[in-house]
């Protein structure tokens, strides 16, 4: 966690009331980030401003999450050099892949064509796994609880990977990129060859289209966040098959998608 972690001399200033205050300087911990190549057959594949930690998994999780690889089984070496990130596969592949959701935005002229991209997308998710609304916030609670980085510096997203039987993790990683944070728990799990249809996934980040497609293209069929939905997240949730629960704090969730694979036992 250290490395994750600098520390800067800040100007701390403490109201009183409406016209007094006082001010002294403080030394303050803040979240760190480098830009982090992720190299696929000695190819500039992108280059991510990241968390200085878990960058096997992220390499990993990145070309998994993204669908420029399929499956881990294509990888044949991974390896990391300073901020370099190298992965080499047993086939050439198309690195424009990870490129096309990105130029949606750009692409797009109307609301309407963005809908209709995202329609397009033949990815479905089968699994069965169900949860129980208070299981779902205890794993959102544990994954707060264990967001060392952001107790100290407010600058980190956390995300994690549980399991649906008993609300326990099986990784979780910070890192100052929502999407990264994903990316190094999928990462996780493909190194540690863990079966995603049976994981739930948990984060802190707000769920547009590009953060469930993550999930749903390696075929994690439930996912949660602290934080709230976008539309876009909503309508890739509805066509891939993804149960998706935001704003899982407190006592309350709402379901937005798939509702089925919530119940009350």
């Amino acid at each position: 966690m250290s490395k994750m972690i600098s520390k800067v001399q800040t100007l701390r200033i403490t109201l009183k009331n409406d016209h007094i205050f006082e001010s002294h300087i403080i030394e303050d911990q803040v979240a760190e980030e480098i830009p982090i190549n992720i190299l696929i057959n000695k190819k500039h594949c992108i280059t991510l401003l990241a968390s200085p930690n878990g960058m096997k998994e992220l390499g990993i999780g990145y070309v998994l999450s993204e669908g420029i690889i399929k499956s881990f089984d294509e990888c044949i070496n991974i390896e990391v050099s300073e901020n370099n990130i190298k992965i080499d596969t047993k086939s050439e592949c198309d690195l424009r892949r990870s490129k096309i959701l990105k130029l949606i935005t750009t692409a797009c002229v109307s609301t309407s064509d963005y809908i209709k991209l995202l329609d397009r997308t033949e990815i479905v998710v089968s699994s069965k796994i169900s949860i129980t609304p208070n299981k779902a916030i205890k794993i959102m609670r544990n994954l707060n609880s264990q967001s060392e980085v952001f107790k100290k510096t407010g600058g980190t997203h956390a995300a994690g990977l549980f399991d649906p039987a008993n609300g326990k993790p099986l990784c979780i990683f910070e890192d100052v990129g929502r999407h990264n944070a994903i990316d190094k728990v999928i990462g996780f799990a493909a190194l540690n060859g863990l079966d995603f249809s049976k994981l739930i996934l948990a984060s802190t980040g707000r769920q547009p289209a590009d953060m469930v497609l993550k999930a749903a293209r390696v075929g994690i069929s439930i996912v949660m966040s602290i934080a709230g939905p976008i539309n876009s997240g909503i309508i890739a949730a509805e066509k891939t098959g993804v149960t998706l629960a935001c704003f899982v704090r407190g006592k309350r969730m709402n379901v937005y998608s798939h509702k089925e694979r919530i119940t009350f036992e």
